[in-house]
């Protein structure tokens, strides 16, 4: 269940306008605001992540990691574009 905040909608934020969104990515930077994060799957996987989600049974998100797949680590940006 969303939680509401001021100016944001509950409705997943999908309305939410910019300042409002402003604030949510403060909250995000400063560690006041956490999204649970129920299983995290390599993209190698998505079959298994998304069976997961199919069952309605969890509790957070579903994360899928590209990195492997684009051959970069989280966290640094090795690109040589």
């Amino acid at each position: 269940m969303a939680t509401a905040l001021e100016g944001a909608p509950a409705a997943n934020g999908a309305k939410a306008g910019p300042e409002a969104l402003r604030r949510i990515a403060r909250l995000v930077a400063a560690g006041d605001l956490r999204v649970p994060i129920a299983a995290t799957f390599p993209v190698e996987e998505i079959r298994k992540a998304v069976e997961l989600q199919a069952g309605r049974r969890v509790r957070g998100k579903i994360v899928i990691d590209l990195s492997a797949a684009r051959g970069v680590s989280m966290g640094s940006d090795s690109r040589s574009d």
